[in-house]
């Protein structure tokens, strides 16, 4: 699955090349209408998604390392021009981590452990110094979680994760990016994959997205919205087919979504309200 985050008018796209596992980027300043020529980040490469934030004004990207498990992270102000990517020595995992980042509180990053299916996160005040990794001992998950976040409401994030023992989604959310509320179950909604999480200020929703479960159901992407992170819509079947989860993130007074294609491997976008 590709990335997104949105930082004003610009909008950011990163994902993990086809034929080779180096970081490719691109942005868009038209609510993705229209898009960059693809860059390729020749000094990194993930073995599996990347993940983009904003916060203070800079995208932050953090991606699984090839060759071993480590999570790494660099900064950009345009979305082509990263940092020197920064191994995170002390977190590994075996899936796609994820970001949020909200001004005036801080970023967060979740991810699924290494050699258990623990949630485990992180908390940064500017996306480059990161705190120790902490275990949610209560959470487990299949996939790589995802996280969002607002300043709205005061300060609220939330997080949405694929089940351990069942595909079912679940849902946490957090004033502080680093206390969370008790699990709790999705029941009428499950995913095969990692699910994506946004928050749009201009809707006032935390806005969700996952592929559905495999044939003989479908692998269409659904979605759900919730002012609060805990209590969601009833799914929405969008018709649109992916191998996996897609991305989401704020485009104008709507939506932006990305995914890859259900047939093909090229990206595609959707538009909501923008």
């Amino acid at each position: 699955m590709p990335a997104l985050a949105t930082n004003g008018s610009l909008i950011c796209m990163a994902w993990r090349g086809l034929d080779q596992d180096n970081i490719w980027v691109s942005v868009s300043n038209d609510n993705g209408h229209s898009w960059t020529a693809q860059k390729e980040l020749t000094d990194r490469s993930t073995a599996n998604a990347p993940a983009l934030c904003v916060i203070n004004g800079r995208f932050i990207m953090a991606w699984r390392g090839t060759g071993q498990n480590n999570i790494w992270t660099s900064y950009s102000t345009d979305g082509l021009n990263w940092s020197p990517q920064v191994e995170l020595q002390d977190r590994a995992t075996t899936n796609n981590p994820s970001l949020a980042g909200v001004d005036g509180i801080g970023a967060v990053m979740a991810w699924r452990g290494l050699d258990q299916a623990n949630i485990w996160i992180s908390t940064s005040s500017d996306g480059i110094t990161w705190s120790p990794q902490v275990e949610l001992q209560d959470r487990a998950t299949q996939s790589g979680p995802a996280v969002s976040g607002t300043n709205t409401q005061g300060g609220l994030f939330a997080m949405l994760w694929r089940g351990l023992d069942q595909d079912n989604l679940w849902k946490s959310n957090s004033q502080n990016g680093a206390n969370w509320s008790p699990q709790s179950e999705i029941t009428t909604s499950a995913t095969v994959d990692s699910p994506g999480l946004t928050h749009s200020d201009s809707l006032g929703v935390f806005y969700a997205g996952w592929h559905g479960l495999n044939a003989p159901n479908n692998p269409n992407i659904f979605v759900s919205w919730s002012t609060d992170g805990i209590n969601y819509a009833p799914q929405v079947d969008t018709g649109m087919q992916s191998q996996n989860g897609p991305a989401l993130t704020p485009a104008g007074n709507g939506l932006l979504m990305a995914f890859r294609g259900q047939d093909k491997n090229n990206i595609f976008v959707a538009n909501l309200n923008s």
